[in-house]
């Protein structure tokens, strides 16, 4: 698949038109995962609280790859569609001026805080190179919207060493290690590709949980708030999510 994003507005007005669809958030009492600020209806902070049992807060993702005129990748573009649940919360501890939206300050506020936390867990985006873990540099640049009830996060991240895209095959997943927000990329629309080379081609792979994955989901279920997942070793946050596969051989 092939994208024709050729900015950051373009790709964020695609953004703009994935929305999280027929889920609703269950507010914790104890904090959320996002925001390292007190928020008077969702307090999100990651560096505090135990892993949660089960995803609290739903984004939906579109991913954009750049290539640079020397064949390696330029970067990784990411738009995050919050659900509105969230979105609304925000209102709360950010609209400063009592408005009831939040403005563009205000709104720079709230992605610098959500990345703010977000800096503990890779900014949600982890990305391999034939297996192997690929360092990405943290957002150069950020940008956010509130559009239709939902906040709107666009983040651009760079390689911290050359990637090279002829021959390469990468993978890109988005999701929360601590599995208390759920990152969504489920359509081939929300991956674009931009300036990459003529070969390079886009899959989702979204392989259903294996025998092991769904058992240990099920006892994750059971869990009280206080409880943590089982730290058994397996990453089932990266197992469950969807993977990106970037083949340019």
């Amino acid at each position: 698949m092939r994208g024709c994003w050729k900015s950051p507005d373009s790709f964020l007005e695609h953004t703009k038109m994935a929305r999280p669809s027929g889920r609703r958030t269950v507010p914790s009492p104890g904090a959320l995962t996002l925001v390292a600020m007190g928020l008077a209806v969702a307090a999100i902070v990651f560096q505090s609280q135990p892993a949660a049992a089960h995803p609290h807060v739903f984004v939906t993702a579109s991913v954009q790859f750049v290539g640079d005129e020397n064949g390696d990748l330029a970067a990784i573009r990411s738009g995050w569609v919050f659900d509105e649940m969230f979105s609304s919360s925000l209102l709360f501890d950010f609209d400063e001026n009592a408005d009831g939206k939040l403005d563009e300050e205000e709104l720079n506020a709230v992605a610098g805080t959500v990345l703010g936390s977000a800096k503990d867990y890779q900014f949600f985006t982890f990305l391999k190179e034939a297996g192997v873990p690929v360092e990405l540099s943290p957002p150069d640049r950020f940008r956010a919207r509130f559009e239709k009830g939902h906040l709107v996060i666009f983040t651009q991240m760079h390689p911290a060493a050359q990637v090279k895209l002829a021959g390469a095959e990468l993978t890109l997943s988005i999701y929360d290690p601590s599995y208390y927000v759920s990152f969504d990329v489920g359509r081939n629309e929300q991956v674009g590709l931009t300036d990459l080379p003529a070969a390079c081609r886009a899959t989702l792979d979204a392989t259903h949980p294996d025998e092991g994955a769904t058992a240990w989901m099920k006892q994750v279920a059971g869990l009280g708030k206080s409880q943590s997942i089982p730290a058994d070793g397996i990453n089932y946050a990266e197992l469950l999510s969807t993977r990106i596969a970037l083949d340019c051989r």
